[in-house]
């Protein structure tokens, strides 16, 4: 078997998922990280973090821990962001991947050679690798959607928010009805004068626990109980309304889309606070003009800062659009993984699931290892898979069932898509 080094660019959650197949695998590989510390955005401060103070997990522990590597019993339900950060560092410690991590390392080229990719650093040097796996993800340049008119008061996107303490008596504008754009509007409540948050529609949400369980635990294992996939979202939909979560019964607009059709907003106290009148819902941002803004429900508000908490664009800066348009292959990629122009890049977190990532991490580095094995080894299964990459072959991962919106052009059905990868690396070994 031809034998190759890796080379991992980014040792936040993702990197770190794949490394530690890696090393479980025996494959050499080196984790190319452009900060002092792995975690990426669960770092707690530096350039690479997106942690504010209060931030907790919005999946719970069950759902974001790696099944092999069980995050500790002490931890609560939902843990602080700093947990999530020791837990990281626990599994790089524990998966002994620590030796293979080169720290302050930026890639600033990659570019494919013919027979690998060699890679040129910030800081100095170069390296060659037979294969190249991406991990930098999802949450890189912030996106801040257009509007018309000038807003002459202090603007930041989400990734520069801390803590309610940057805006005491001032008059706070959220754009963005995700998790992020809720969970930041309820923060703000103890620091602001006044919160508006901006939606474009209405949503669905889900409290943080149902019957005394983290609510997505609660939504798996009620799902034996159903044949009808129908039947299960009615009856969880019902559910959550009698639990008081209902936008409608706080003055909000009825969402244009089934609640399996998004990505879940999990929220114990967003409609708490809109009912004891903490936070104003507003529409959409119609025009601004100095600090008074129109929104498309006919309310003017004047503000003093807005946040954007508008999401972000994957972003790939080391690689030469002219030499090769990594942003379209991304987009491309075989089941939002496999470069479509070569078969020694892989994307890994660039897709999002209705859960949290430990499942999907564990899936994902075992598919890499399989992919990275049967690449190797020219197995009959390899060449099937490019096969099927070749000519586009279709595979359901769950899509389908998702809105037609840039924020869900990423996600994926769970189940469907660890079904698919597991039933793939297993092939690709053969």
């Amino acid at each position: 078997m031809r034998q190759e080094r890796i080379g991992i660019i980014g040792a936040g959650a993702s990197g770190i998922g794949i490394a530690k197949a890696l090393r479980r695998e025996g494959i050499e590989f080196d984790l190319l990280e452009s900060t002092s510390r792995v975690g990426g955005n669960w770092q707690p401060d530096g350039p690479a973090s997106k942690m504010y103070r209060s931030a907790h997990l919005i999946s719970s522990k069950r759902n974001t821990q790696f099944s092999d590597y069980p995050m500790p019993d002490s931890y609560p339900h939902y843990p602080h962001h700093s947990l999530m950060h020791g837990y990281l560092e626990s599994v790089v410690a524990s998966a002994d991947v620590q030796r293979n991590i080169r720290f302050d390392t930026t890639v600033t080229s990659a570019r494919h050679d013919g027979s690998g990719w060699r890679l040129r650093f910030k800081e100095g040097g170069d390296a060659f690798y037979g294969t190249l796996i991406v991990c930098s993800g999802l949450l890189r340049r912030p996106s801040i959607p257009f509007y018309p008119g000038r807003f002459d008061g202090e603007t930041i996107h989400a990734v520069e928010y801390r803590s309610s303490s940057m805006l005491d008596g001032k008059r706070v504008l959220v754009v963005g009805g995700g998790n992020s754009g809720c969970d930041i509007a309820v923060d703000a409540v103890h620091g602001a004068a006044k919160v508006f948050h901006s939606t474009r529609r209405g949503y669905h949400y889900m409290p943080k626990f149902i019957a005394g369980r983290p609510t997505q635990e609660w939504l798996m294992d009620i799902a034996p109980e159903f044949s009808d996939p129908d039947a299960y979202w009615e009856h969880v939909t019902q559910t959550f309304r009698l639990a008081g979560f209902d936008g409608r019964d706080f003055g909000l607009p009825p969402p244009d889309h089934g609640i399996q059709s998004a990505h879940p907003i999990l929220n114990s106290q967003i409609l708490f606070h809109i009912g004891h009148g903490d936070i104003s819902p507003v529409g959409d941002i119609v025009q601004m003009s100095g600090r008074g803004i129109e929104f498309s429900d006919g309310k003017r508000e004047e503000i003093d800062i807005i946040i954007w908490a508008t999401g972000y664009d994957p972003d790939l800066p080391f690689f030469n659009k002219s030499d090769f348009d990594a942003a379209e292959d991304l987009k491309s990629a075989f089941l939002k993984v496999a470069s479509r122009r070569y078969d020694d890049l892989l994307y890994v977190g660039y897709l999002n699931t209705p859960s949290g990532l430990g499942n999907v991490g564990n899936v994902l580095g075992s598919f890499t290892a399989a992919y990275l094995q049967g690449r190797a080894g020219a197995t009959a299964g390899w060449q099937k898979f490019q096969l099927l990459k070749r000519e586009n072959a279709p595979v359901d991962l769950g899509q389908e069932r998702f809105m037609r919106t840039k924020r869900h052009s990423h996600e994926v059905d769970l189940w469907k898509f660890i079904k698919t990868m597991n039933f793939l690396s297993a092939k690709l070994r053969q």
